[in-house]
């Protein structure tokens, strides 16, 4: 379709870019665009008149008057080579040029005559396609005609850039409505987010405290327990506050063990995004099986493995977490004497703060850890 003489500034790739970038293939008539054709055929005194846009593998019709369809195959357009021509393209009788005696239209139904059409040409001089009027027996046009369809030409492509500058707004004023709601639910979490880690900060300390002999032990499980946190509200913030990956909570309290020689844990499960409000008291779960297993199960022996293991499931439309926490291998494992902190997390914190099912198993092969707990699928602020 190129003429590198006549039109070298734009490649086809380049010609459909911009023809799509009016917005207007397939979409519903419009008064504005009626009402040229209209003019069109009381000026030319012709039957038929066609605003016609060529597409890849079509030339579709914004308005028409005569013909009775909105496109044509690419094979039928006459209007496909006026385009790629300088002004006005007039062919007084289409059996008489070469180029247009074996169009089907030309040839066949409903044997087409008389064509005359002013290209539409961007102010950047890309051409979408032209307006052109039709007849069914040779003709001429006069010079006021001429002039007439070519000003009719120009009204077309005005109506094309100031539908394509309305669409623009409303779409830059439509995203800064997105990002301004996005900003102001993100505001709202994190607000929420902030109160409830605060709240958390709270009861680590009171419960560290409680369940710590010394100040440098308490120093060591608050420091520790803080670290827990803030590595999940890390990975919480990569996805602004919203969800955070079930593996890679995992990682980040059984990662030191990830370099031995010998496997020291299992982490079995499909990928799964835990909300907030269960990454945390998950995440903080973790730390403490995890401190428990180096301090008295299989974690504090070479031998000794952690199996994770966990999928979603489903009740009555509800879907949950399944979790599982195995250790093997380590020294025999006793009812603990008292409750500390890790034990009431497990077994009260995590039923009320997430409505979990839990259970925990002191066998002798060691501990077993089990919760079910409903995962929360709506985010509060939508994705980019």
């Amino acid at each position: 379709m190129l003429n590198d003489k006549l039109l070298p500034a734009w490649t086809e790739r380049d010609r459909l870019a911009v023809l799509r970038s009016y917005r207007v293939l397939d979409t519903p008539p419009e008064p504005a665009f009626d009402d040229l054709v209209q003019l069109a055929v009381r000026a030319c005194w012709t039957p038929m008149a066609l605003i016609s846009l060529i597409d890849e593998r079509r030339q579709w019709f914004k308005a028409e008057v005569g013909l009775g369809v909105r496109e044509t195959p690419l094979d039928r357009s006459i209007c496909l080579t006026a385009m790629l021509q300088p002004g006005l393209t007039i062919v007084p009788d289409l059996t008489e040029d070469p180029r247009f005696a074996r169009n089907p239209l030309v040839a066949g139904e409903p044997h087409l005559r008389f064509y005359a059409g002013a290209v539409l040409r961007t102010p950047d001089g890309v051409p979408l396609g032209a307006l052109c009027v039709l007849d069914f027996v040779p003709r001429r046009l006069t010079e006021d005609q001429v002039d007439t369809l070519q000003l009719l030409a120009r009204q077309v492509m005005s109506h094309l850039e100031h539908r394509r500058a309305i669409a623009e707004r409303d779409e830059k004023l439509e995203a800064s409505h997105q990002i301004e709601q996005r900003q102001s639910l993100l505001v709202r979490e994190l607000h929420h987010r902030v109160k409830n880690t605060l709240a958390t900060v709270q009861a680590l300390v009171g419960a560290t405290g409680r369940s710590a002999g010394s100040f440098d032990a308490f120093y060591r499980s608050f420091s520790n327990r803080i670290t827990s946190l803030a590595k999940t509200h890390n990975l919480l913030t990569e996805d602004y506050w919203q969800t955070a990956p079930l593996r890679e909570i995992a990682l980040t309290e059984l990662k030191p063990f990830a370099e031995s020689r010998q496997p020291r844990f299992m982490l079995l499960g499909p990928p799964v995004d835990l909300a907030a409000d269960l990454a945390v008291p998950v995440g903080m779960a973790l730390h403490e099986l995890t401190t428990n297993a180096v301090r008295y199960g299989a974690l504090s022996v070479s031998e000794g493995y952690v199996e994770l293991r966990w999928n979603v499931t489903e009740d009555h439309g509800v879907r949950k977490l399944h979790l599982e926490w195995n250790e093997c291998g380590g020294p025999p494992v006793n009812q603990p004497q008292h409750q500390g902190f890790g034990s009431t997390l497990l077994q009260r914190v995590l039923p009320m703060q997430c409505n979990a099912e839990v259970e925990v198993q002191y066998e002798t092969q060691g501990l077993r850890f089990r919760m079910d707990a409903p995962l929360i699928d709506q985010r509060l602020v939508p994705a980019y």
